[in-house]
């Protein structure tokens, strides 16, 4: 693999590129968590087209939370998740928010998402069908008329967003996921869509900011958030605070949903030149993960890893 590949969002197999340092992401293929976040999905249609023990930080960071590549990992995940958990028990109009926001749960109920009209349901509703059948365009679409209608609509505009991730339009979805935030201050999906749409960016500060808010907006159950800020600490070579925020998302996972976070963890501690607890993470990713593909590669990697150290 070249010295920069193509990393992908962990909500949609965006593609960007990102530099990456020949040891670990030279062997693995690697990809966004995004990430936000937390987690993830898209059907072919929607998939892809330093710190701490060291004296300066690498030139090159990691990207951030890493996800499988392949169009048919997205398409399993569109296929259970799609229409799956609202962010909230009672919200409807939530109800096909992307992994791994849909697993997320809002910690307030939205009055303002009470409100919203029919006619905007009705092209929300019209979209989550377009995105379970593939048809993205037809998606953006309806997601476009939805927020139309209704401008206060946080999860259509969130969910615009993550479709306009899918096509690279990354722009446009960081002017989404803003107007669900203008729209509702204290919606975390909001919060968290910014802070994986500032990833896919590379803006790892704005990343660190956003996903911090999330953070504050609900500390103790959502795993998404403490994800995301795990790879915005990562690539600002804050090491010891990435260790701390991907263990915390692991404590909340208790059903490890998303195995990734292990992976992110092997990362961090191969950035902390620590090669036992780097293959401990990879061996747990290997418990967890549902890729065959991405499983058969991580094996490989983490058999190298464990010759090198004589094992």
């Amino acid at each position: 693999m070249q010295a920069r590949t193509s990393v992908v969002n962990a909500i949609f197999g965006h593609l960007t590129e990102t530099p990456c340092p020949p040891s670990f992401r030279s062997r693995v293929r690697l990809a966004f968590f995004c990430a936000a976040v937390a987690s993830l999905i898209v059907t072919p249609a929607l998939s892809q087209s330093g710190g701490g023990g060291h004296a300066t930080p690498p030139p090159n960071p990691p990207a951030p939370i890493p996800r499988p590549m392949d169009a048919n990992f997205d398409q399993i995940h569109i296929e259970l998740d799609s229409m799956g958990k609202p962010m909230h028990p009672n919200g409807a109009d939530d109800r096909c928010l992307l992994p791994p926001l849909n697993g997320t749960r809002e910690p307030v109920v939205n009055v303002k998402s009470m409100q919203v009209s029919g006619s905007a349901r009705k092209e929300y509703s019209a979209a989550c069908d377009a995105i379970k059948d593939g048809k993205i365009d037809r998606a953006t679409e309806h997601l476009r008329k939805a927020v139309q209608v209704e401008p206060q609509y946080s999860a259509a505009w969130v969910t615009l967003a993550q479709v306009l991730m899918a096509q690279q339009k990354v722009p446009e979805a960081h002017d989404a996921c803003s107007h669900a935030v203008d729209a509702n201050a204290n919606y975390l999906a909001g919060e968290l869509c910014l802070a994986e749409v500032s990833g896919l960016e590379q803006k790892w500060d704005d990343m660190l900011k956003f996903s911090g808010r999330a953070i504050d907006l609900d500390p103790a159950n959502d795993p998404v958030a403490y994800g995301l800020n795990a790879a915005a600490n990562l690539n600002l070579h804050k090491l010891p605070e990435a260790e701390k925020s991907a263990l915390k998302a692991v404590e909340i996972d208790k059903t490890h949903k998303d195995p990734r976070i292990y992976f992110l963890l092997a990362q961090i501690y191969e950035a902390k030149g620590d090669p036992t607890n780097e293959a401990a993470q990879l061996r747990q990713y290997l418990k967890f993960a549902t890729d065959p593909k991405d499983a058969s590669m991580v094996k490989s990697y983490l058999a190298e890893l464990e010759k090198r150290a004589g094992k």
